[in-house]
């Protein structure tokens, strides 16, 4: 069968360290530690991660690091976790034709490759630029499937929850009559061909759901945690009870407090869902502004001229009703309350002053010069979906708008609310509901 796939909308390039530099169309405004701040409020310690085996592949990357390091003192965690997802991802899409699934990456890297060793599968360049292990760096620790004491992932040591897990998700597979993880440091050891047997797809493939008994081991770390933020199993305990009891296709709204959830809790989901409207409006008037200076000859605006532009306006309006929204209910939990310095901002009395602002925290796709908006690194003449705040793409844009939390909740909420599908074994036939024609 062909393996020429369409072009994907990830960034591929070089692996490199855990934090990459780059002209990647993400705005954060200057407002990364709030939106840290607000997530971690709603869902404490999830990180990016919304399907159970992104915990269990960065485990067993971790854990064959571990075991190697003795014998090859270059062997490095990150590494490992990244060249186990791309074997998961490889020998998933050879069993399903190489088509695109939310919880596989690298379709266009990974075509075409073959006779895979470990030697290749750790290069630079051979996989994609964010795998989704950068995803489970604050779950890894936050639920205790690392030693505690480190929050990088080269200085990860397998915990024995971790190496549970992985006992739980690979018994009964047996590649080459060896377990999945002496199998996989042999091959890390001597650096062998890795055969894509049935044995070995089942255990790492990311479309085949994680074993019983491993999940059950996810969930109760998801309860109860090991790391150094214990308080935090308690919001993901109520939280993960709370999206059990959501419908899909019937948003929750904010209007009553979940039985599932503290007082407190509900009043910090709701107040972060205030700031992430405001931030979103101000990302419309950048977008707003981005699309009329496209077209220019010499695309530049004056901030002075630009609030007069009936779209920019249009999205101006809404980003003063969102902020003052924000702002009356006189509460804020980032540091320097930062989220209301920011709301501030966006409600002053100029509205070229608030294009200046806007303009100066954005800095990739627009910047300003002088008192004039022009194209920054990332521009691109129209808008585009940003990456999400947990540099993961989540269930993608085709499901995303049928997971049913009440609208502008945490990022983290909506993927709560995936990964407790997963974990009820749910995830696959949501994510790829039958066709009208199929269900008939």
């Amino acid at each position: 069968m062909s393996k020429v796939p369409v072009e994907e909308k990830l960034n591929w390039g070089l692996l490199g360290p855990e934090n990459l530099a780059g002209a990647r169309r993400v705005r954060t405004l200057g407002l990364g530690a709030a939106v840290r701040k607000f997530n971690q409020l709603a869902v404490p310690g999830l990180g990016g991660v919304w399907f159970a085996k992104q915990i269990f592949l960065a485990a067993l990357g971790v854990r064959i690091a571990d075991r190697l390091r003795p014998i090859n003192a270059n062997v490095k965690a990150i590494e490992m976790a990244n060249a186990v997802e791309a074997l998961a991802c490889w020998c998933a899409f050879e069993s399903n034709g190489w088509n695109s699934d939310t919880r596989l990456r690298g379709r266009q890297k990974l075509a075409d490759k073959d006779n895979l060793t470990f030697a290749r599968l750790r290069q630079p360049r051979f996989y994609v630029v964010q795998p989704m292990r950068m995803a489970t760096v604050e779950a890894l620790v936050e639920l205790g499937f690392v030693e505690p004491g480190t929050q990088r992932f080269n200085s990860f040591r397998c915990s024995q929850a971790a190496m549970d897990l992985i006992e739980a998700a690979t018994a009964g597979y047996k590649p080459r009559n060896s377990t999945v993880e002496n199998y996989l440091c042999a091959r890390g050891a001597d650096n062998d061909p890795i055969s894509n047997t049935e044995s070995l797809r089942q255990a790492l493939s990311p479309l085949v759901i994680l074993k019983p008994d491993a999940r059950s081991l996810i969930r109760d770390k998801l309860c109860t945690g090991a790391g150094p933020n214990g308080e935090g199993a308690v919001r993901r305990r109520n939280a993960l009870a709370w999206v059990g009891t959501l419908e899909p296709n019937s948003p929750a709204g904010w209007d009553t407090k979940p039985m599932q959830l503290e007082e407190d809790h509900w009043s910090d989901l709701r107040l972060g869902a205030l700031f992430f409207k405001a931030r979103d409006a101000a990302i419309g008037v950048l977008d707003a502004i981005e699309t009329q200076i496209a077209p220019l000859a010499s695309p530049r605006l004056s901030a002075d001229d630009a609030h007069k532009v009936a779209s920019v306006q249009t999205q101006l309006k809404g980003l003063n009703d969102a902020a003052r929204n924000f702002l009356d209910e006189d509460k804020d939990p980032t540091d320097g309350n930062m989220a209301t310095a920011f709301c501030r901002d966006c409600v002053a009395e100029d509205p070229a002053a608030i294009i200046r602002n806007l303009v100066k925290r954005d800095d990739r796709v627009l910047r300003l010069v002088g008192n004039d908006v022009r194209p920054g690194a990332a521009f691109s003449g129209h808008p585009q979906k940003e990456m999400s705040d947990e540099e993961d793409e989540g269930p993608g844009a085709s499901n995303a708008g049928r997971v049913p939390v009440p609208a502008g909740a945490s990022d983290r909420i909506r993927n709560l609310y995936l990964l407790e599908l997963d974990l009820q074994g749910r995830l696959g036939e949501f994510l790829n509901p039958p066709r009208a024609d199929e269900a008939a």
